[in-house]
């Protein structure tokens, strides 16, 4: 998720976002008009989004209170699979952040106000100050901040956990504090982490007392705040850093932290005593505890919350997306409609071919062509899973333009004998394709009708299941075994250079990295260095649409869909809205 590069002005910036509602009713190649019931109810709404930075007094805590809400009870959160990382340096995932937010706060983060989005200071007292243009970010932490132990959160927490997001293993998670300072894409190259014994020096990191810290990068980044709301900057306790071991149990900084935790089965958080809701603008405590159960499949989760016997009056899904059978029962319901987020997040999803191993364009090019996006949208929801995309970007970046010559003359369901002309003139007729699913319901019923749709257009199609947990850590190998997959990729903040800079820059291939397709374009990674020195952001987005053009010129992804986000939630939960991962917000929410 990403850099740009934003004028920062004294007091407040303002960065006034098109976040486009998706409109299902037109969705090209879909099911149109009324006849279908899921193209026309609740419709996100078409709006602009702001992102405001705060000041030092829209920092302050408490948050403010959400109506009617009350505290006590206990929650169940219904999650289809165990977290593949809990360390806050390792999490990238939408479904780790959205829980890592309870126990792991950060310099800044995001607090909406009404219908405005403001990044605030968390630990810290604001968003930072930079008196050189953005080359320096000086923080000062708040009082009377504290771990789940009592023990105060020092600056030199802050600088160790920026550290040890250096060592290479731990490289899943956001990289864009490492790479600043360290001026370079490969940053491990340049600093191994603290676990060698070295540490970063005060040209680096400037650690003055134990409330002040000084980020000193290799070049001016005037959107540091932003990427100060990354999980790099949750701090971490030297003496409490078990290594790898930290991601079964990190510690919490938080409103709660993790009291119990059976691998694949249950996760539990309760209340940390010692956080001080007077320092924290952003986060509420109201439920005593969440537990998460694990391992719980889509459709046991669109049952039981319809069903919402019991405890599943108390239950909902975090992340968990309807499918068609549930949006077609939603939609003839208002009392389930009413119990179930509708909205678009920053999420544009691509079925990516593997450029290392798929290395003929023109294969890339039938890959395109027969792809059934049709009927892969069928198998998690139709419609009322997102719009049909037209562009790399997602409609809520700054400066995004549809790309209509990606599918010119290709309808949704696929053009197979266009596909198998396409092989055929390149000699590569029956091309075997190895496609990796996450073995999730939704997902092996869409791995069916993608191997189906191929297949017409003259592939060979060898499906292969992966854990749903482990699937990231294995389509983010190199040296993987897939060719085709599935992923979503939302920018950190609405810039496209959180977007097109870690994943389709051709220096950032690496093991557990975030260009996925191994994409290498010399000439495009020259092209994202001259965009990202333009200062105007309107100018910078306009001209990352350009580039979103030129990259597809290669073939390196099939776009698919624009993701809405329809989740479930029982009869008694209340303080329910979606986050920026476009997840239910934790922070919010109480039992009625």
């Amino acid at each position: 998720m990403n850099p740009s590069t934003r004028r920062r002005r004294s007091a407040a910036a303002l960065l006034v976002v098109a976040a486009l509602g998706i409109t299902t009713a037109c969705s090209e190649g879909g099911d149109k008009g009324p006849s279908n019931p899921t193209n026309t109810a609740n419709k996100p709404p078409v709006k602009t989004e702001n992102v405001i930075i705060g000041t030092a007094a829209d920092s302050k805590g408490p948050a403010a209170a959400v109506p009617g809400a009350k505290p006590g009870g206990t929650v169940n959160v219904l999650h289809r699979r165990d977290f593949a990382h809990l360390d806050p340096a390792r999490a990238y995932v939408s479904d780790q952040s959205t829980m890592g937010e309870l126990f792991g706060r950060r310099l800044t983060f995001f607090k909406k106000v009404g219908d405005k989005t403001y990044l605030v200071g968390d630990l810290a007292t604001d968003t930072g100050t930079s008196t050189d243009g953005g080359k320096t970010w000086k923080y000062t932490l708040k009082d009377n901040v504290k771990y789940q132990d009592g023990t105060p959160i020092k600056a030199a927490d802050i600088k160790y956990a920026v550290e040890r997001s250096f060592y290479q293993k731990y490289n899943q998670g956001p990289k864009w504090i490492q790479e600043w300072i360290s001026g370079d894409a490969n940053y491990f190259n340049v600093y191994e982490g603290p676990y060698g014994g070295k540490e970063l020096g005060p040209d680096k990191i400037e650690v003055v007392d134990d409330k002040t810290i000084i980020f000193k990068l290799a070049k001016p980044h005037p959107d540091f705040p932003f990427a100060a709301s990354m999980g790099t900057t949750v701090p971490v306790p030297k003496d409490k850093d078990t290594k790898e071991d930290y991601d079964k149990n990190p510690w919490s900084s938080g409103p709660y932290k993790i009291t119990e935790h059976t691998q694949d089965q249950t996760l539990t958080l309760a209340k940390n005593e010692h956080w001080d809701p007077a320092t924290d603008p952003i986060r509420h405590q109201y439920v005593d505890q969440f537990k998460f159960q694990l391992n719980v499949t889509a459709p046991q989760q669109f049952q039981r919350l319809t069903a919402a016997a019991g405890d599943d009056q108390v239950s909902f899904s975090m992340t968990q997306r309807v499918d068609a059978p549930t949006a077609n029962a939603l939609a003839q319901n208002q009392e389930l409609n009413a119990r179930a987020t509708d909205g678009v997040g920053p999420y544009a999803n691509y079925f990516t071919i593997n450029n290392t191993r798929i290395t003929d364009k023109q294969v890339r090019l039938a890959l395109l062509t027969a792809f059934p996006r049709e009927q892969a949208r069928k198998a998690e929801g139709g419609p009322a899973a997102g719009e049909f995309s037209s562009s790399l970007a997602s409609p809520s970046v700054l400066g995004w333009k549809a790309n209509p010559n990606i599918f010119a003359g290709i309808p949704n369901t696929g053009d197979p004998a266009k596909a198998k002309q396409i092989l055929e003139a390149a000699g590569k007729s029956g091309q075997t394709i190895v496609y990796c699913f996450a073995t999730t319901d939704i997902d092996q019923v869409r791995a069916l009708a993608i191997k189906e749709g191929l297949e017409a257009g003259g592939f060979k199609v060898e499906n292969k299941g992966v854990s749903d947990k482990e699937y990231y850590d294995v389509i983010g190998k190199i040296n993987g075994p897939c060719d085709l997959y599935w992923n979503g990729w939302g920018t950190d903040w609405p810039t496209a250079a959180t977007l097109y800079t870690p994943v389709f820059d051709g220096r950032k291939i690496i093991d557990d990295g975030e260009n996925y397709s191994h994409y290498n374009n010399p000439a495009v990674s020259a092209e994202i260095d001259r965009i990202l020195a333009i200062t105007d952001s309107t100018q910078q987005g306009e001209e990352f649409a350009k580039l979103d053009a030129k990259i597809m010129e290669d073939v390196p992804v099939i776009p698919y869909i624009y993701q809405r986000h329809r989740i479930m939630f029982g009869p008694k939960i209340g303080g329910v809205t979606l986050n920026v991962h476009g997840g239910i917000d934790l922070h919010d929410i109480y039992v009625k």
